[in-house]
């Protein structure tokens, strides 16, 4: 079966819950799959439990799977996830910053301890949403004046993570972009 352009979604709370996703996606030609883990363990050794799971599974397909970093999920915490990126470096990542932004109410201007933060995120992700968020809502009207510092910083971060996966891909692969 040829490739669709079709992106998949799920909210797998055990690593059971992830077979019949994956095999509905292998069967309908999905392009990725996106995993939003309806699941919020206390411990990263719970979470690694989990995710180490999910990647025997995720072997099995020929299409890629991301952990999409949102709130109300393992990834809501900016905190947490950086501590699991150190225990799983390798973590494919789906992701969508303005979900930190807001849960974390960064301050304008933005420290550079919260961009240092942000940076080490966008070093792992294969994959990025582009939603603008403020420090009051997760996604603004990026035409409307007075957001347009939030617009222009995440603009900036998106250079950032885009110039970071060129790099992670290396000169044989090209980071694709579609906008």
């Amino acid at each position: 079966m040829s490739r669709r352009n079709a992106e998949g979604q799920c909210f797998p709370a055990t690593v059971d819950d992830l077979q019949p996703v994956l095999e509905i996606a292998t069967e309908s030609g999905l392009h990725h799959l996106d995993i939003q883990p309806d699941v919020r363990p206390r411990s990263i050794k719970q979470c690694v439990a989990l995710l180490d799971g999910w990647q025997r599974l995720v072997e099995q397909v020929d299409f890629p799977v991301y952990i999409e970093t949102h709130r109300d999920r393992i990834t809501t915490d900016l905190y947490f996830t950086l501590d699991l990126l150190d225990a799983r470096p390798n973590l494919r990542l789906l992701a969508d910053l303005s979900h930190y932004l807001i849960a974390r109410e960064f301050a304008w201007p933005v420290s550079e301890d919260n961009h240092a933060l942000i940076r080490r995120i966008m070093d792992h992700p294969s994959a990025f949403h582009g939603r603008v968020a403020s420090r009051e809502q997760v996604q603004v009207e990026i035409s409307f004046e007075p957001h347009r510092m939030w617009v222009d910083l995440f603009l900036d971060w998106w250079k950032y993570c885009f110039a970071s996966r060129s790099r992670r891909a290396g000169p044989r692969r090209v980071a694709r972009v579609r906008l």
